[in-house]
């Protein structure tokens, strides 16, 4: 199993910074001796050597008995032995259900992978959302801002208006045309078989090692290009809180 998570974080424009410090033991003094060291403002020459933006990317990459370089093909190793494909121990997920210890659900000779490029994380106020214009208001239910009591939650009056104006946390990416983004998502799974395996009967006891029932059913996620299928989508997702 391969698990890689990557986040790639822009720098942040910067207001305020510490003045140099000359060495690591000046550092230390001032540490001991002048613990309230304040922050200066940037000189307007320093702030135009500032470069950034505000946000995170986000991507995400997740490799289930697979790896990138093989875009989403299983290993070798998946359906190298003997007995069959299906007997293979290398590529198997078990679970277990309560009250039915004495049997496992077992995935044989399986495989998936998922790869999820720069989404965007930033900050945002609701009004900016598609959809916050007038047209819109009428879905407006003050109700769902107020205590028990009908009194207002929020800080402004319980209306559109002062929604509009609250700060959110802002998911977002990009919507293609005619398939600007597909592929940009890729998801594959793949299970040649799945069985209900018991204990008794198993190699050492264990279900989760036996083939004893073969398998009843097979699932396979991907598209005429390869092991993984191609996903288009886009749009915003706001979270704010009050």
């Amino acid at each position: 199993m391969i698990v890689k998570i990557s986040m790639l974080l822009p720098l942040f424009t910067a207001w305020k910074r510490a003045k140099p410090i000359p060495s690591g033991l000046f550092l230390v003094l001032v540490v001991l001796f002048f613990p309230a060291y304040a922050l200066e403002p940037m000189a307007d020459n320093e702030m135009g050597e500032v470069t950034g933006q505000k946000g995170i990317l986000l991507s995400l990459q997740y490799y289930y008995n697979t790896h990138p370089d093989q875009a989403g093909a299983p290993d070798s190793t998946c359906s190298d032995d003997g007995a069959g494909s299906l007997a293979d121990l290398d590529c198997r997920f078990a679970t277990q259900l309560k009250n039915r210890e004495s049997e496992w659900l077992v995935f044989k000779n399986g495989h998936a992978s998922i790869d999820l490029d720069r989404i965007a994380l930033d900050a945002s106020v609701l009004s900016g959302s598609r959809g916050a214009d007038s047209a819109y208001s009428g879905w407006f239910d003050a109700e769902k801002f107020e205590d028990v009591d009908d009194s207002c939650l929020l800080e402004g009056d319980c209306t559109a208006a002062t929604i509009a104006d609250m700060a959110g946390l802002r998911l977002s990416y990009p919507e293609g045309e005619n398939g600007a983004n597909f592929g940009n998502v890729r998801f594959g799974m793949f299970f040649e078989g799945l069985a209900v395996e018991p204990n008794a009967g198993a190699p050492n006891g264990n279900g989760w090692e036996g083939n004893q029932n073969g398998s009843f059913m097979g699932l396979n996620i991907a598209d005429n290009n390869g092991h993984q299928a191609r996903i288009a989508f886009g749009g915003d997702f706001y979270l704010y809180g009050f």
